[in-house]
Order: structure tokens, then sequence, then C-alpha cells
């Protein structure tokens, strides 16, 4: 990274040298939206070193700039950055600015902010794009839902939230798999149980193998579990 000294300097969170650089840049904003090899900004670097104080100065700097242009070669924006890892503060500041990025865009794997937050069991980020518009319905490549990652992770808190804000509870990932296929899959009965008695899940669909979500449960005591509850 020594040949991008302001990414070195996000990087290591070295606020001073990062005011340096753009006091005696030629081409501030030229400066403040190059990339390095991987399409990064300054920015995407500040965002992941969780660099608050350098996130703020740059954004200062950056109020005609709309943050869903700056992707990395993942389609990464800062925004996908912040909600992965899980810092609140830092994902309000970038999305409460006069040009509001889109909490809907997806990486180059069809991710968006709310798969990434979900993932990452991130419940007050998860609630905060919510609250702020980002769709539950959106499928990345392997045609899943953030429902269908809550579910595998076994958060009945979190599957509760999407299912709040109207998630499909029936929708088939590549596989055929709903989100109960997951809980059950992984283990999580309680969660396969609350999708069927509480959200109405169809315990009766088949997937690409012909096989029902119970079929696929980690093992007998998940089956049993479940099929004695609903």
């Amino acid at each position: 990274m020594s040949e991008y000294p302001l990414h070195t300097a996000c990087m290591n969170n070295q606020l001073a040298k990062v005011q340096e650089y753009l006091q005696n840049s030629e081409d501030e904003k030229k400066d403040i939206i190059a990339r390095d090899a991987d399409n990064r900004t300054a920015l995407h670097w500040a965002v992941s070193s969780q660099a608050a104080e350098i996130i703020t100065y740059l954004l200062s700097h950056m109020k005609d700039i709309d943050l869903d242009t700056l992707t990395d070669d993942a389609g990464w924006t800062p925004v996908h950055i912040a909600a992965s890892i899980g810092n609140l503060h830092i994902l309000q500041e970038l999305c409460e600015r006069e040009i509001k990025p889109d909490l809907d865009l997806k990486t180059q794997q069809g991710v968006t902010a709310l798969h990434l937050a979900v993932s990452k069991t991130h419940y007050s980020i998860v609630e905060y794009l919510l609250a702020n518009g980002a769709s539950t319905r959106i499928k990345d490549k392997k045609g899943q839902l953030p429902l269908h990652r809550a579910c595998a992770i076994g958060s009945t808190k979190m599957v509760t939230l999407l299912c709040a804000k109207l998630s499909p509870i029936n929708a088939r990932d590549s596989q055929g798999w709903t989100p109960l296929f997951h809980a059950l899959a992984e283990g999580h009965g309680d969660v396969a149980v609350l999708l069927v008695n509480q959200y109405s899940a169809d315990k009766d669909i088949q997937d690409s193998n012909e096989k029902t979500a119970s079929d696929v449960a980690l093992d007998d005591k998940v089956r049993k579990f479940f099929e004695s509850h609903v």
C-alpha cells in the first residue's frame, strides 16, 4: 500500500497524515476518490479500520460525491463494509448525507447491506437498514434472501424482525430451499417451528431433489423436535 499513501494513512488510522496529504494535494477531489489495486478508495479503508475521525474528515470533503459510485472490484461500497463490520455510528454517518446511498445496492455476488448485516448478526444494523427502507425481498446470486441467512444462523430475533418487514416466507433459493430448509439443515429447530407456527411457512414444499425441509434436518433429534411442535 506504500504507493497509496492516503489509503495507508486511512488503514492505519492516522488522521494527521490524511489531513496533511489532502492539504498539500494539487487535486484534492481526484486524490480523495483515487483507487488502489483493489479499486478501493481511501474511504473504503477508513471504514474498514473504523477510523471515525478520518471518515468524518473525508466525508466533509466529499459532499458532492455519490457513495454508490465508489465500488471496489467485488462491488462493495463503504456502506457494504460498514454493514458487515457492524458499526452503527459509521453506517449512520455514511447514510445521513445530502446524497443518500442506495441501501439496496448489490455487490458482484448480488449481496446487499442487509444480507451482510444479517449474516454477521448485527441486529442494530439490521434494525437501522430496515427502518430506512432496505428491502427484505432482494435475492443474492444464490437466490437467497436475508431471511434465508437469518434462518441458517439460527437467529429467532432476526427472523422475527425480517418477517415483520414482510420478507417472503416460502421463497426458494437456487437449490429450491426455502428459509425453513436452512433452519432445519443447520439444526435450528426453534427457528423452524417459529416459521411454521407464527408465519405459516409451508413445511411440505419440496426442493430440487424432491426433499422436504424435514428430510434435510441436521439429525433425528432436530427432525423429531420440529415435527412434534408443528
